[in-house]
């Protein structure tokens, strides 16, 4: 089987990860709406999230094979620097623009690469 295979399900989670984002901001924006109705919106975007994270993991596994442990090695090392770092941006981009605004960027950056996700 042929590693790119295993990328099937990668634009459908770059699409609801999109939507989801777009979901969660507007939903949340200001607490118009029922409570369950962002958090429905944070679970469409926490399984193209899923999506995304699985296919490029055995991605990595079947491209990589002998050096599989070193190819996930850099993507966790990646990773965790995204996640220590990107979230210092989080709070003031949140106090600038609310949860609304703050979540359409996102949703925007996230809808500029579903092509991306595309082309691989």
């Amino acid at each position: 089987m042929k590693p790119e295979y295993r990328l099937v399900t990668l634009p459908w989670g770059a699409i609801l990860l999109t939507i989801g984002l777009f979901w969660y901001g507007w939903s949340a924006d200001e607490g118009r709406t029922h409570w369950i109705v962002p958090i429905l919106g944070t679970a469409v975007a926490g399984f193209g999230n899923l999506l995304i994270f699985m296919s490029l993991q055995l991605y990595l596994v079947d491209a990589f094979s002998v050096y599989a442990a070193s190819a996930l090695a850099a993507n966790t090392v990646a990773r965790s620097l995204a996640g220590a770092f990107l979230p210092l941006a989080g709070l003031p981009m949140y106090e600038a623009l609310g949860i609304g605004w703050g979540n359409t960027v996102l949703g925007i950056i996230s809808a500029v690469m579903i092509p991306v996700a595309y082309a691989i």
